[in-house]
Order: C-alpha cells, then sequence, then structure tokens
C-alpha cells in the first residue's frame, strides 16, 4: 500500500506538504489505484507517523516535507520512501504521479538532498534521535 498525506478525508481532497502533521494519510492499492483515507493517529509527530504507517502495513509513502527521523523509521521498516515535490496536488493527480514510478526514491544515500522538514527553523522538531 501507498501512503499519501492528505489534508482531508473527504472527497476531491489535496495532499498535503507537512508529512508529520498531515490529520490524514490515503492508502492507495497500486494495482487498482482505489484509496481509503484513514486518520494520521500520530498527527503532530513525524516518528510517531511513520510507526503508524508501518503498523497500518504502508509499503511506500511519499511527501513534500520530511525530516531525517521519519525517513529513517520507515526505511529501516523496509518501506520505500519518494519525494512528491513541495507543492500540493489533488489526491488523484498525487496517485497518477507516484504510480508512474517517476518519482524521486529518497534512500540514506541521497537523503541530504531531498529530505527537509518544513519547519520556521529547518530542523527536526519531533524530539528523535536521528541515526
Amino acid at each position: 500500500m501507498l501512503a499519501i498525506p492528505v489534508e482531508s478525508d473527504s472527497p476531491g481532497t489535496m495532499s498535503t506538504k507537512l508529512f508529520g502533521n498531515a490529520k490524514f494519510f490515503a492508502f492507495v492499492d497500486p494495482l487498482t489505484k482505489q484509496s481509503t483515507i484513514i486518520t494520521n493517529e500520530g498527527c503532530g509527530n513525524g516518528i510517531q507517523t511513520a510507526n503508524y504507517l508501518l503498523e497500518r502495513g504502508a509499503t511506500s509513502a511519499v511527501y513534500g516535507f520530511l525530516g531525517d527521523g521519519p525517513f529513517h523509521v520507515m526505511v529501516r521498516g523496509g518501506m520505500s520512501v519518494y519525494w512528491l515535490g513541495s507543492e500540493t496536488m489533488a489526491l488523484s493527480e498525487a496517485i497518477d504521479v507516484s504510480l508512474t514510478q517517476s518519482l524521486v526514491r529518497v534512500t540514506p544515500e541521497n537523503a541530504s538532498e531531498y529530505l527537509d522538514p518544513g519547519t520556521a527553523a529547518g530542523a527536526c522538531e519531533c524530539g528523535c534521535t536521528h541515526g
């Protein structure tokens, strides 16, 4: 399942920029493109969000802004992580873009180029220890 952070649980929702602060995630079946929107029980904390997605069975995720801590939790958990870009888009567009295989896969080797927590200080604020 592909996890996409979204703004609301209503039809026609948009992707959202901040991964850990996303109130909802669309879980998308890559074979059918069908999505189910779930409430993010880890909202407000990137590490808790990453763990929640793993618990719910996500195998990949996309993001606009993401810190080191949640990224490493997902990668260590076996998830593939892709940079969606820093602009929001309609969920239907985010699904199409995500499934075209054209997004950059973020790995520990290229993470410094693509990770940005999107906070005012430019640093992760989830309280985790990175590494």
